[in-house]
């Protein structure tokens, strides 16, 4: 009988991480051959890729053939025995960290769930054969924990598809795409054209769709957004009003003045001291930029 087990620690380390893979493995078994019996104090997650079996728990016995899977909770008295005819082919990864149980329930995983079937390919296999040569070479955490989201991602994407579920993914349409770009690029003058080409729609598209959500052109939703960034730094830092109006690409302290008066009817050194959100100090003294 083969078997492949590679830890990556020598024993379990006393840690708070979320998620920490201890050791990974394969194995070609023999007819009946059975082991357990023992407890841990990790996770432990099996994979048939051939044969059958029998996994028994304290309170179950499941027979599972390949493409099944079977987890291990910590704690627990269990046995798994090959069959005696077409002995399984396992693979396995131990695991634990504060977020095991969280990350399991979302794969479907739990007391009362041990069992999983995935038989769409070679996915789950791969990733734990790249957990465990990762362990026995370089020992990237990174890359080893990754290999490990991988496998797990792919248990509650099927789980999710199972039970009718729609996974909780922030998906988002036009409108809200270019709102983000505009916020990420505030302090830079954008143009119609310049969300067209972002969003690779023809500016009268764009046009029609600002003016759908917000009632407003781009042009006009752009500038109340700059204007609110504007009054956010007037009212909560000292930053002077040139320095902010450079921030925001204004060649002219003076196009930045003026535009703010007919957005907020207030020059910005009216704003700031009405507004100043400091209590420990003045407002900066900066009342005659608005005449620059």
């Amino acid at each position: 009988m083969l078997v492949y087990d590679q830890y990556i620690y020598p024993e379990k380390p006393d840690c708070d991480d979320d998620i920490l893979v201890f050791h990974s493995g394969f194995s070609s078994t023999l007819p009946n051959y059975s082991y357990g019996k023992d407890t841990r104090d990790y996770y432990l997650i099996h994979y048939i890729t051939k044969g059958k079996g029998i996994y028994q728990t304290e309170r179950c016995r499941y027979e599972l053939k390949e493409g099944d899977g079977f987890l291990i909770l910590p704690g627990s008295t269990i046995v798994h025995t090959a069959d005696k005819f077409d002995p399984w082919d396992v693979c396995w990864v131990a695991f634990f960290g504060k977020k095991a149980e969280t990350l399991l329930a979302q794969a479907g995983l739990d007391e009362d769930h041990l069992i999983f079937h995935y038989d769409n390919d070679d996915f789950l296999e791969n990733c734990i054969k790249n957990i465990y040569n990762e362990s026995r070479t370089n020992k990237n955490l990174f890359y080893i924990n990754a290999h490990f989201y991988l496998f797990l991602g792919k248990l509650a994407e099927q789980y999710h598809r199972i039970e009718n579920r729609t996974a909780e993914i922030v998906q988002f349409n036009h409108f809200d795409d270019a709102m983000i770009y505009i916020r990420r690029n505030i302090r830079h003058q954008i143009s119609v054209n310049h969300l067209a080409n972002y969003m690779r729609l023809d500016p009268s598209q764009v046009y029609r769709i600002f003016k759908k959500n917000t009632g407003k052109s781009p042009q006009q939703v752009i500038c109340d957004m700059r204007m609110e960034k504007a009054c956010e730094f007037l009212s909560k830092t000292d930053l002077p009003i040139k320095e902010i109006s450079e921030w925001m690409g204004y060649e002219y302290q003076s196009h930045f003045t003026k535009q703010f008066k007919a957005h907020t009817n207030l020059s910005p050194s009216q704003y700031r001291e009405l507004y100043y959100e400091s209590p420990s100090e003045k407002p900066p003294d900066d009342a005659a930029a608005d005449s620059l």
